[in-house]
């Protein structure tokens, strides 16, 4: 797994987190996650879940996983792929993650595919992440339930 080091993490929090004359402020880093649940979401179906973030830190989001639950009994070595894409939203900048849904398998871990974020995303506090999640499976697909987690840590700054 393409993962980032507790010194990376700090690092790059620290680039954008200056005073006014430009020098570094403390910060307080704390491993932390959110997550999405979409239940019964059917074949060519839509459905959108807001995640708030916390109003006294900022949120790195350093990676997504997902978990989909079908009616078929699944162990870790026979996790289908689920036929879902993810379209996310920082409320905050009004930006979107990609510049349209995306597969999930392209960008979220799962049982048997590990991915990070190509590069670190902050969203800063007291805004939210919309996440929405359409089913295109070919067929008649239904999903019991899905999970995506975001990955991250928060970021509060002591000027």
């Amino acid at each position: 797994m393409n993962q980032y080091s507790i010194s990376d993490i700090e690092a790059f929090a620290a680039r954008f987190y200056k005073d006014d004359a430009g020098n570094p402020i403390p910060l307080l880093i704390t491993p932390y996650g959110y997550t999405a649940t979409f239940l019964a979401l059917a074949q060519g179906i839509s459905a959108t879940q807001q995640l708030n973030i916390a109003a006294n830190a900022d949120f790195m989001c350093l990676g997504l996983s997902v978990r989909a639950q079908i009616g078929a009994a699944q162990t870790v070595s026979t996790v289908t792929a689920p036929f879902v894409r993810l379209l996310v939203t920082d409320s905050g900048s009004n930006e979107q993650f990609t510049a349209q849904g995306v597969d999930v398998i392209n960008w979220a871990s799962s049982a048997q595919l590990e991915h990070r974020l190509s590069y670190p995303r902050i969203v800063a506090g007291r805004s939210s992440l919309t996440v929405q999640a359409t089913n295109y499976a070919p067929t008649a697909e239904t999903y019991t339930s899905i999970d995506v987690f975001f990955d991250g840590v928060l970021i509060r700054a002591f000027r």
